[in-house]
């Protein structure tokens, strides 16, 4: 890692603040998403654009995370995307199925909301926690059997994701399967046991560094 250039830090606009109060008033909505993160420094600055997905999509998204999920509508409600994650374009997260083992699997006949029949009759719509550090890459589907993507997972792209993933796992293919693990054990438990994820990146960036210059100390030099 090269010397930082600025501090860091999550932002606030007072224009960002008053254009989430009108969200639901004004047309035009993908544009006003763009205007309110472009506003404070983008996806993974914008303190408004967080709210916004909370308030009005029930997704709840870390701090400096960013990607296709931050778009409305990429990702469903219950949605919870842990902070520094890495999400490439075209990523689409879905919290329900439709019901196989009904005779029509329209949604008018399951889903409340288009006022055909009553919230009993609604199919199970899961949650999803993506851990912090995860790398999405682009055009992956999350299904609704998968509820936590772990910590510092990557998930290939085109894969399509059916059931959890572990932390620090790789993961490609339809559906997704594990190939590979990230890290040495020891920089594993170090990193779970350090979370440098919850704090701001000058203080992440220390750590990480000072667990890279313990991992090279431990490493045997391979010339001699």
């Amino acid at each position: 890692m090269g010397a930082p250039t600025q501090q860091l830090r999550m932002r606030t606009s007072p224009v960002s603040t008053l254009l989430v109060g009108l969200y639901n008033r004004l047309p035009n909505k993908r544009g006003l998403v763009r205007a309110i993160a472009r506003l404070e420094g983008g996806q993974l600055f914008s303190t408004s654009l967080r709210k916004l997905l909370k308030g009005s999509y029930g997704v709840t998204v870390g701090p400096f995370s960013y990607g296709s999920l931050l778009d409305p509508g990429m990702a469903d409600r219950g949605t919870s995307i842990g902070p520094y994650v890495s999400v490439g374009p075209n990523v689409r997260r879905f919290g329900a199925a439709h019901p196989l083992d009904a005779l029509s699997m329209h949604p008018f006949w399951y889903n409340p909301t288009l006022g055909q029949v009553d919230p009993s009759n609604d199919v199970e719509r899961t949650p999803c926690e993506i851990g912090a550090e995860a790398w999405i890459g682009a055009n992956v589907t999350i299904l609704p059997g998968c509820r936590r993507i772990g910590v510092g997972a990557v998930i290939g792209a085109g894969s399509v994701v059916t059931k959890d993933v572990a932390d620090f796992a790789i993961v490609v293919g339809s559906p997704a399967r594990e190939v590979s693990v990230r890290l040495t054990p020891e920089l594993r438990e170090a990193l779970l046991e350090s979370r440098p994820w919850e704090s701001e990146p000058d203080v992440a960036r220390s750590v990480y560094l000072n667990l890279s210059a313990a991992s090279s100390e431990r490493t045997p030099d391979a010339r001699h």
